[in-house]
């Protein structure tokens, strides 16, 4: 039997604190559960004890050679020849991660779902696997805190580099709902990403162009923090069907709360008279009839950089941008407060009330109306039925209920509350309070009714300005921009258009190279020095493109197949691997030209509009 060493599970755990922050706990009854032995080749062979049939113990790896039982493993996955994202139940004793590595390109990502931390405590103990917790394409997740981020950081990986995914368990390791879970969510994510691009791509940039070139009459979502009173709770009002149970509730906390109104809730609000102090818009898809009621009259528009241009018009003057991403800090620098890695808005209007609610520094948070499930079959608290056939295209499923047992919901609405928990562990400072009286069960929110919430706020007794004073006094914020600012922007974009045309000429090199290197690859040898020079000049003709902003905008709202975006780095090791790779670089900057000139046109365009 293999003896533990403390001083190697103390080198392995002074590198996982140092990466990740803490230390894995250790369970005192580890050799009771676990055991370590040898292979005939030497290598450690982990056992779970009193696991196997009979009550025998589990042997994890095999008692010859386990790295080589890993490679032989490994070698029934297939994998396309694209950066990937490997999503990993189990570290198991290591061998089966290290096998997939050897295996997959050198710039693939994997994400280990452990769900034992006792059982990788108990293996810090005997191999060392420093060069594991180091390596920066490994993200270990052990514990329930880790394991609670866990769609969110893969998430991010995904989304940056649109990669390819692939889901996989250590073998012997039992089925586990939470990795099941976060793979599901992930897989909606994918899909959601490119649906979104192909159908809603281009319209989103147009109206961030719509935005851009209208932010001398606009504000800016720091300014309204730094106007809102820095203790104010937040009531974010979402259109769910339970909201007509609980909303003249609402009239109770008229200005002892910031009342946020998502677009889809402002008619309900509307009919029972209340009038909210902001309404926030995000989706360019949205019907802007959502938003013309009496009661948006004299309130601002809080808006996504991309929410629907024809929305904006409507609160013209009146519009707070937030949403912005690096591009808007390259236009209007750093006081826009870009979100330079993206941001995760949840899929729907009540998620983006959230995230504008934690930017703009609130700790209270309040939800009603956030039901993410049918109540009497009904899907929203209006008579309407627009989305109702994105929810009754799915299959219905069931969700733990907010007053216990369960309700009626769809995988699309499992995301949204997916969403609200991952936020909630992202930050434990907030206070959520889901007083929505029915639907789906928030984990990690405060339930609690709204005449409770009222009750607390009233006994509380703060105020903030006069109740109908609030929405008016921040339609009244700075501008976002300055006359001459704007004349900088102008310059800034019609730059963005040249680097267009730059992009266009660059195609066309590309593709004649990649044209002859395609016929090296299929009757000679890729690896031939001679290819050297222009494997070089390659390179560079796409380092150019890729230093652009113009091509951030191609990739990410442009060009319609994201999948059909080369990876930034060519993998031609051998003639196999090139071959897909020329022909795909072939297709994709063969069509790229044509989306240069559409997307010049439409900068232009957007200028040229606002100018007269």
């Amino acid at each position: 039997m293999l003896q533990k060493n403390e001083k190697i599970r103390e080198m392995n755990f002074s590198a996982f604190k140092k990466r990740y922050g803490f230390r894995p706990q250790i369970d005192a009854d580890e050799d009771k559960i676990y055991r370590m032995d040898i292979a005939q080749n030497g290598e450690p062979i982990l056992f779970i004890l009193g696991a196997a049939p009979g009550g025998r113990d589990l042997r994890m790896n095999s008692e010859y050679d386990p790295m080589y039982e890993a490679e032989r493993w490994a070698e029934k996955f297939e994998f396309k020849n694209r950066r990937t994202t490997v999503l990993l139940l189990g570290f198991g004793a290591g061998y089966h991660l290290e096998a997939l590595q050897k295996k997959i390109r050198p710039d693939t990502h994997f994400y280990i779902y452990e769900p034992q931390e006792d059982l990788f405590s108990f293996i810090c103990a005997y191999i060392d696997i420093t060069s594991l917790i180091d390596d920066r394409r490994i993200h270990l997740f052990v514990n329930d805190e880790q394991r609670g981020l866990y769609v969110n950081e893969a998430m991010m990986d995904i989304v940056t580099y649109n990669s390819e995914t692939e889901g996989i368990s250590t073998p012997f390791y039992a089925s586990n709902a939470g990795f099941d879970e976060s793979c599901e969510a992930l897989a909606g994510i994918m899909c959601g990403q490119k649906n979104y691009q192909k159908k809603r791509g281009r319209i989103s940039l147009k109206c961030r162009l719509y935005a851009w070139t209208h932010m001398r009459n606009a504000a800016i979502l720091p300014a309204m923090r730094e106007a809102l009173p820095k203790d104010i709770p937040a009531v974010i009002v979402s259109a769910g069907p339970s909201l007509n149970k609980n909303v003249d509730d609402l009239k109770e906390l008229k200005g002892r709360a910031l009342i946020m109104c998502s677009d889809r809730a402002l008619n309900v609000l509307n009919e029972h008279g209340i009038e909210p102090d902001v309404v926030l818009s995000a989706e360019p898809g949205k019907d802007p009839a959502f938003l013309n009621y009496p009661v948006a009259k004299h309130i601002p528009l809080l808006c996504s950089m991309q929410a629907n241009s024809e929305a904006q018009k409507m609160f013209e003057g009146r519009c707070i941008y937030f949403h912005a991403l690096h591009y808007e800090e390259t236009l209007f620098g750093k006081k826009i407060e870009a979100d330079l890695g993206g941001v995760d808005l949840g899929g729907n209007v009540s998620g983006a009330c959230f995230v504008a609610c934690e930017k703009l520094g609130i700790k209270t948070i309040i939800l009603i109306g956030q039901d993410m499930a049918y109540l009497d079959g009904k899907h929203h608290a209006d008579n309407s039925d627009s989305g109702g056939d994105d929810a009754r295209n799915l299959t219905t499923i069931e969700l733990p209920g907010i007053n216990g047992g369960v309700v009626q919901s769809c995988g699309m609405w499992r995301e949204f509350r997916d969403f609200f928990e991952r936020r909630i562990k992202l930050n434990p400072e907030l206070r959520v309070i889901d007083a929505t009286e029915g639907g789906a069960l928030i984990r990690g929110s405060e339930v609690m009714t709204l005449k409770a919430v009222s009750d607390e706020l009233v006994a509380k007794g703060n105020t903030y300005n006069d109740a109908e004073e609030l929405g008016e006094f921040l339609c009244k914020l700075p501008r976002a921009q300055s006359e001459e600012e704007y004349s900088e922007m102008c310059e800034k974009l019609n730059s963005w258009c040249d680097d267009l045309d730059m992009i266009v000429r660059n195609c066309e090199e590309i593709v004649t190279i990649c044209n002859q290197l395609l016929k090296v690859s299929k009757y000679q040898d890729i690896r031939d020095n001679k290819n050297k020079k222009k494997l070089i000049r390659l390179d560079k003709l796409r380092a150019e493109i890729y230093s652009t902003t113009a091509n951030a905008l191609l990739e990410e709202y442009w060009v319609e197949d994201i999948y059909s975006i080369p990876d930034y780095t060519f993998m031609i090791r051998n003639n196999e691997e090139a071959i897909p790779v020329f022909e795909n670089a072939i297709s994709y900057y063969s069509h790229l030209p044509e989306d240069c000139g559409s997307l010049k046109e439409a900068i232009l365009e957007a200028i040229s509009e606002n100018d007269r």
